[in-house]
């Protein structure tokens, strides 16, 4: 896994190893110092797909906000059934404190998150990524990889209504992730966005 670095403090905070990723110590660590990261770009780089895609009815869980102000700007456009969750508890602390009160938040661990309601919508940005990043090479994945990546899906599926749509945000080439998507949605569809750099847009639907 490339990480792309932006700004010259982002420096402060990358890993000695990659399998550091996987930490909650690391994150915790990490957002107690760093007010704020967006992976594949804010919310305004990907605000017109978001639009089209997501009625501002809908109930929407954000899986993994890590410091993004993504809830935040949500909010701002006039989303209003708002979820967000991490398994860092300085994630939750911090971005509860700047947010507003309509916002939840909830510490839970992607793989085996249960709610006591579904969703209309469930996002991630380059939350994915981060199970990916103790391997070599996209083309080889380990059977732990593949369970937590597994295991997260099966959970996103189950905090699903219905008719409920997942949306992936990433920087890894739609192949690499589709042939694990496939196992839990009928219908893909792939979308790009960004200038310098290009990321991917999947919505994933029964």
């Amino acid at each position: 896994m490339v990480v792309t670095v932006s700004s010259p403090h982002m420096m402060d905070y990358i890993p000695v190893e990659n399998s550091d990723y996987h930490s909650v110590n690391y994150w915790n660590q990490r957002f107690a110092q760093e007010e704020n990261y967006e992976w594949c770009g804010g919310y305004s780089t990907f605000q017109t797909l978001f639009n089209q895609y997501v009625p501002k009815t809908d109930s929407i869980l954000i899986v993994g906000n890590g410091n993004s102000n993504l809830p935040i700007e949500l909010h701002t456009d006039s989303y209003q059934n708002i979820t967000s969750m991490d398994y860092a508890e300085t994630s939750i602390e911090k971005l509860s404190l700047k947010s507003p009160p309509e916002i939840r938040y909830e510490c839970a661990d992607m793989r085996f998150m249960k709610f006591d309601r579904t969703f209309d919508t469930i996002i991630e940005k380059s939350t994915l990524d981060v199970l990916f990043t103790k391997e070599s090479s996209p083309w080889t994945v380990s059977k732990e990889t593949e369970s937590d990546v597994n295991n997260t899906l099966s959970a996103v599926k189950m905090c699903l209504n219905k008719d409920g749509q997942f949306i992936s945000i990433t920087f890894a080439e739609p192949f690499f992730r589709k042939k694990y998507l496939v196992n839990f949605w009928n219908s893909l569809t792939v979308e790009k966005f960004g200038n310098m750099f290009h990321y991917y847009f999947i919505v994933c639907k029964s």
